[in-house]
């Protein structure tokens, strides 16, 4: 055999035994693509926490962050989709204003005090009040979760 093929046949092997994820749990199920479109106030929020729950005991919670057109692309354990099954939709953002500074005994800036808000009303929050569903599968469409309108309840 020449070098030519010694080469070929161990990039081959390496290549078959170096496709798997070694950090991907051994017990993670199958994952299916699933987006959900978050509005508030008739537009897309931004930067709000959406999280799918089974009602039981789950190992694996589907969860992601909207981004700047309120799509969240959810991911299960850092992978890319959520295991097959119906699921209650949970949307929550917080956010922090009246932050103010001061300086610690080594020179640096450090938060002082601040206050903390709640901006989506409690019911979509909850596993047990929200409405939002979706059962999540091969060909899950974008979910559209309306969220109301906005709130700002101190937490």
């Amino acid at each position: 055999m020449s070098k030519h093929k010694y080469f070929f046949l161990l990039f081959s092997t390496l290549l078959l035994c170096g496709c798997g994820d070694s950090s991907r749990p051994k017990d993670l199920p199958s994952l299916f693509s699933c987006t959900v479109l978050v509005i508030q106030d008739g537009k897309p929020l931004e930067e709000a926490r959406v999280e799918f729950h089974t009602g039981g005991e789950q190992k694996y919670v589907p969860v992601a962050y909207t981004d700047a057109s309120g799509i969240a692309a959810m991911q299960t354990h850092g992978f890319s989709g959520a295991p097959a099954g119906k699921y209650k939709i949970t949307v929550s953002k917080n956010i922090e204003d009246n932050i103010v500074y001061q300086t610690d005994e080594n020179g640096e800036q450090v938060v002082a005090s601040y206050n903390a808000y709640k901006t989506v009303e409690d019911q979509h929050s909850s596993v047990a009040t929200t409405p939002h569903e979706v059962e999540v599968g091969r060909n899950t469409p974008r979910v559209e979760v309306n969220v109301g309108n906005a709130a700002k309840k101190k937490i």
